[in-house]
């Protein structure tokens, strides 16, 4: 139900990418990225890793589910105080005023998202999928809707914020008519302690995640102006897209289960080698051919006007590959209560990514993207081993499977995508000999190599179970 709703929502939220950006300029773009950064800041803030203690917890009181829900609302309220005041600031830092405008409206969602935080974790705590995958489409489906409209009727930049504004608002609604439950008066003698000593972890990590995921546009914006941030910001929605349909239904799903089977080792560890494979064999096979095939997509998918997301686009596809495989550590360290090991390995590689990743802000967006691609490739290694020791794993054959994937099947699927594509005149006639130059190499790994058809056969395994099916 979970892979179905994302399908849905990929296909909405693609098709927005796409006709947003023959409705809209760079700069519209450009100049609402510069506050969703901070926007996101008080998001995590106002979430407090109370969402995934909640869901982690064996057990949880209706007390316990109550006073969470006051916590979280109540720290988006403060959120959304500390936007309000930090607007003018804004303002001056990136020399825009309209800064200011699209910061005080998008500060009051920090509100109802913290309402709607613990109503989430309790469909997800109750596997309630097909409640959290029909809620996710609405929402999507409706904000895409009134973006195009707004975009459609002349509103600019403020079509993007409108788009933000439904999707939260929507998004709540449908939880709350779903999940059926109202909170309590707070309980002020139920203890609390351990929800904010998971949640606190959490939280850490989530901040500096965050800020190496966002520092980039922070910097562009200052540095270079809301035009090259517009054109970063659509290569860089262009590659979470993937990440976010894929990555998010598998946390909502993955995090409750490893949670259950952390007491057997074994099972355990069977399901972390199987939900790798989604990462490789899914996301980086994506990525490699997306990486070979950017110049022809952008051109179908944006116009000529964005020509410049292309290589930007390409840069950050490479490190996509390695963005979908740390996915599996941050699942791993949250199933097994090891929040503070996490904490403490994202103080230290955290700040030297960012290192890494502004060390290109001198040659503007592009150098930017490859910083980026850098970065995270080392962080991948560095995560993995250090999620072995916490989670009690040998991380080996996890790194050999992730190189035989790279070597065998999404390397060369992304260089025989690229090569095909330079045969041809034309960006859909490159697309689809790119595509099929890509998926006769895949036709062909899997008849001829064991390795690879073997690892194909338990992904396969591992999606029919997840649908049902034996």
């Amino acid at each position: 139900m979970t892979l179905a709703g994302q399908l849905v929502r990929f296909v909405v939220q693609f098709g927005s990418v796409i006709l947003l950006a023959r409705l809209l300029t760079p700069d519209d773009f450009g100049v609402v990225a510069m506050v969703t950064s901070v926007v996101g800041i008080a998001e995590i803030v106002r979430d407090f890793g109370l969402s995934s203690a909640a869901i982690q917890a064996k057990t949880l009181s209706h007390a316990e589910r109550s006073n969470l829900w006051w916590i979280n609302t109540g720290i988006g309220v403060l959120c959304t105080f500390f936007i309000v005041a930090l607007a003018p600031l804004l303002a001056r830092v990136y020399g825009d005023d309209r800064v200011v405008g699209i910061a005080l409206v998008l500060s009051g969602l920090v509100i109802v998202s913290g309402a709607n935080t613990q109503l989430r974790a309790d469909l997800s705590r109750g596997m309630r999928f097909s409640s959290l995958a029909l809620t996710d489409v609405t929402a999507q489906i409706t904000a895409v809707a009134v973006a195009i409209g707004m975009a459609l009727t002349g509103w600019g930049y403020w079509a993007v914020v409108g788009q933000q504004i439904t999707f939260v608002v929507v998004g709540f609604v449908m939880n709350a008519l779903q999940c059926r439950w109202i909170p309590s008066r707070p309980d002020r003698h139920t203890p609390m302690g351990r929800f904010f000593r998971y949640g606190g972890g959490v939280l850490g990590t989530q901040l500096i995640g965050f800020a190496t995921n966002n520092i980039d546009n922070v910097a562009l914006g200052a540095t270079w102006g809301a035009g090259p941030l517009g054109n970063y910001s659509r290569a860089y929605q262009l590659l979470m897209v993937p990440i976010e349909q894929i990555n998010a239904p598998m946390t909502r799903v993955v995090l409750p289960v490893l949670s259950r089977a952390r007491e057997d080792h074994e099972t355990f560890t069977r399901y972390v080698q199987r939900a790798q494979l989604v990462g490789t064999h899914g996301l980086g096979l994506i990525f490699a051919v997306a990486a070979g095939l950017a110049w022809p997509i952008t051109d179908i998918l944006f116009g000529p006007q964005w020509a410049l997301v292309a290589p930007i686009f390409a840069a950050l596809a490479i490190g996509g590959v390695f963005r979908g495989l740390i996915q599996l550590p941050y699942w791993c360290f949250l199933a097994v209560g090891k929040t503070g090991d996490q904490l403490r390995l994202y103080l230290w590689t955290r700040p030297l990514m960012i290192l890494v990743l502004l060390s290109g802000l001198p040659w503007g967006p592009i150098g930017v993207a490859i910083g980026h691609s850098v970065a995270f490739a080392l962080y991948w290694v560095v995560s993995l081993a250090r999620m072995g020791r916490a989670a009690d794993l040998d991380p080996t054959p996890l790194y050999a499977q992730a190189m035989r994937s790279f070597v065998l099947v999404s390397g060369p699927a992304g260089l025989a995508a690229y090569g095909a594509a330079q045969l041809v005149p034309g960006s859909a006639a490159q697309l689809l000999l790119g595509l099929g130059a890509a998926a006769a190499w895949l036709a062909i790994a899997t008849l001829f190599l064991p390795s690879v058809r073997s690892e194909n056969v338990a992904l396969v395994g591992f999606l029919r179970r997840g649908l049902g099916r034996r």
